[in-house]
């Protein structure tokens, strides 16, 4: 048996403070409009007496519902709900708003009742991890994770959508009500706190990319030929297991030498036995991401960090669980790196395994059409973005004896409107255009939109639809006069 020395007794009474929670309820009752902000910081669980608990929820019921809330109409409300005499009746609501300092100072009332919340949990989960420690069947890696997630939770009970206050709308209101847009750590592919998934054939060149991503990020300006945008330096952690340390040493070395970056921005884990369902991998995971402050961190590749079945949809569930679990716990941004395995297919379809990966991501990227002249790599990148404007399709260049070691263009600035009419005939098809471009077929109509609005090909016949029938044909203008 332990020592009395050695026990956690919690037999004391618990950290609270009253006066703190009085104050949040009384502010609230003399002005309505302070809810919105206490529950930035506080959930009705974070209050220690019960009868405070069930005020602070019916408060939000009737804020939810559009009703005042003053002492008659809070009172009538707690007792329609049955719950008056057990919140201390009356007298104790209309005592709520005696004595408060100040009502402008509830976000530091608000604080106050969080962090004694957060000392009770601390001292129970405490309790509770001495006491399995004592078990004989303790599990070391079980208990330190239990630890992490004590130690790492946030001070912040739930995000509020629009930081308004409110959980759930009438239609009215959300029709009404305006939502600040997603902030980008990258403008158009990188939502800050958001998912990524970049999907490729082997030996596409992601690897690069996603090097000169992390070096180019950790300054502000325009990136990678000037199509990117950074606006706040972005701090990445780049888990680059896919490679040997040496050969990732060798590509930064080379990268580093021309892409203007602040070191100190970038951090790298090379090549490891990285397997992040394993909750001890997690939790190094997790403190590596918070030492360092990442605001993004870049996965690079999926094969090596997860060694589930990626066709099962239970087991890369699992996966996806943990990496929102880091996002949540760090508010970074996760962009992973997986490899394709349906060539040709649509953006949304061409990675390995279950549909889970691309249904997670908020930003789905695909490398296509790789070409290579001399010493010069072209890589076709499609981008569709959930929460922003998708980019127009780029083309990657890497060209290592350039200034610029890795730059995008736009794909109409290369060369796909004279390649197309030198290998197309008189009269052709968008799927004969994709052949040709070595593109999927939504990649050919897009620019194919644009070569019709620039007036260089024009539309001969509408055709017909359905797999037997003829398709809609195309020619480019002055061909055939």
């Amino acid at each position: 048996m332990p020592t009395n020395s050695a026990r956690t007794s919690i037999e004391k009474p618990l950290p609270q403070n009253l006066e703190a929670e009085r104050a949040v309820l009384g502010s609230i009752l003399l002005d309505n409009s302070k809810l919105a902000l206490a529950v930035k910081h506080v959930s009705s669980g974070d209050f220690f007496l019960a009868q405070n608990q069930k005020i602070f929820r019916r408060m939000l019921v009737m804020a939810e519902s559009g009703a005042a809330v003053d002492l008659v109409t809070l009172c009538e409300s707690l007792q329609a709900a049955g719950d008056l005499e057990t919140s201390g009746g009356a007298p104790y609501v209309a005592s709520l708003g005696d004595g408060i300092a100040r009502v402008a100072n509830v976000e530091q009332y608000a604080q106050i009742v969080k962090q004694k919340a957060m000392l009770r949990r601390i001292v129970h989960a405490g309790h509770n991890l001495s006491q399995g420690a004592m078990e004989d069947s303790a599990d070391l890696a079980t208990l330190q994770a239990k630890f992490r997630e004590v130690v790492t939770e946030s001070a912040e009970p739930f995000k509020v959508i629009g930081g308004n206050g409110h959980l759930r709308y009438s239609l009215a209101d959300f029709l009404t009500t305006e939502f600040p847009s997603p902030e980008h750590l990258i403008e158009g592919i990188m939502p800050r706190g958001g998912s990524g998934l970049l999907i490729a054939l082997p030996h596409r060149m992601k690897s690069w990319f996603t090097t000169a991503l992390a070096l180019g990020a950790s300054k502000e300006g325009m990136i990678l030929g000037g199509k990117l945008e950074v606006k706040k330096p972005v701090r990445t952690l780049l888990i680059q297991v896919e490679d040997f340390p040496g050969v990732l040493q060798w590509r930064m070395r080379e990268l580093a030498r021309k892409i203007p970056c602040n070191a100190e921005n970038v951090s790298v884990i090379p090549r490891c036995g990285l397997n992040l369902p394993d909750e001890k991998w997690y939790a190094q995971l997790l403190r590596e991401t918070e030492t360092f402050k990442a605001d993004l961190v870049i996965m690079d590749v999926v094969r090596r960090i997860f060694r589930g079945d990626i066709n099962s949809p239970q087991d890369t569930a699992l996966f996806l669980e943990q990496i929102d679990r880091l996002r949540e716990a760090t508010d970074c941004a996760v962009l992973l790196v997986h490899h394709e395995n349906k060539k040709d297919a649509e953006i949304m379809s061409a990675g390995a395994g279950s549909y889970n990966l691309p249904g997670w991501a908020n930003v789905m990227i695909q490398f296509k059409r790789k070409t290579q002249i001399e010493h010069v790599t072209h890589v076709e990148i499609e981008v569709d973005n959930k929460l922003a404007q998708s980019p127009e399709p780029m083309r990657m260049v890497l060209n290592l004896e350039s200034e610029d070691p890795i730059r995008l263009e736009a794909v109409e600035d290369s060369t796909g409107l004279t390649e197309a009419k030198d290998q197309l005939g008189n009269e052709w098809t968008v799927r004969d255009l994709a052949e040709v471009l070595g593109v999927v077929k939504s990649n050919a109509l897009r620019r194919l939109k644009k070569w019709m609005a620039s007036n260089d090909v024009e539309k001969i016949s509408g055709g017909k639809r359905g797999r037997m029938g003829g398709l809609a044909r195309y020619r480019f203008v002055g061909a055939g006069e």
